[in-house]
């Protein structure tokens, strides 16, 4: 009896510990799908792809970016699953980017700009794991105030 209850408690831990890294339908290389993006007047819907890769707790993102003098470049990002502020470096937009972890499925973040909310986001996966919405609302800077989504689908 003592050892059918110990395997039973180390098969909970071992469930509990999570999933392997290449089950997580957050990780993976993401496509913007152009025809199902709905943005705000004024701004495109380029062939942007992310890559998420998981790290223990958290998450590296690396996404096309464009620098203040309008050059193409990458971001990179390792940020912690526990919703404190992670430097970014890159972005001409945000100084932080926080990250919390919902569900299996689900992510919201908070941007900030010099210490202010630039925006909040949410990353909702579908429950196969093919597609991501991506949905953020800004508020900084005001004359670009506005709610964007972008749908991605997993490569």
């Amino acid at each position: 009896m003592l050892a059918r209850t110990f395997f039973l408690i180390a098969a909970m831990v071992a469930v509990s510990v999570g999933l392997p890294a290449q089950d997580d339908p957050v990780m993976g290389t993401w496509k913007v799908n152009v025809a199902k993006t709905k943005l705000p007047p004024g701004e495109s819907a380029e062939a942007l792809t992310r890559v998420h890769e998981p790290i223990p707790n958290g998450i590296r993102i690396t996404r096309p970016l464009v620098d203040a003098n309008g050059r193409p470049t990458r971001g990179t990002w390792t940020i912690q699953f526990d919703g404190q502020d992670y430097p970014v470096h890159g972005d001409p937009l945000l100084d932080t980017l926080s990250l919390q972890r919902i569900d299996r499925y689900t992510m919201e973040a908070v941007a900030k700009k010099g210490g202010q909310v630039h925006n909040t986001m949410r990353w909702d996966i579908s429950r196969d794991g093919k597609t991501m919405t991506w949905t953020s609302k800004r508020v900084l800077p005001p004359e670009r105030a506005g709610t964007t989504v972008r749908v991605y689908d997993k490569q």
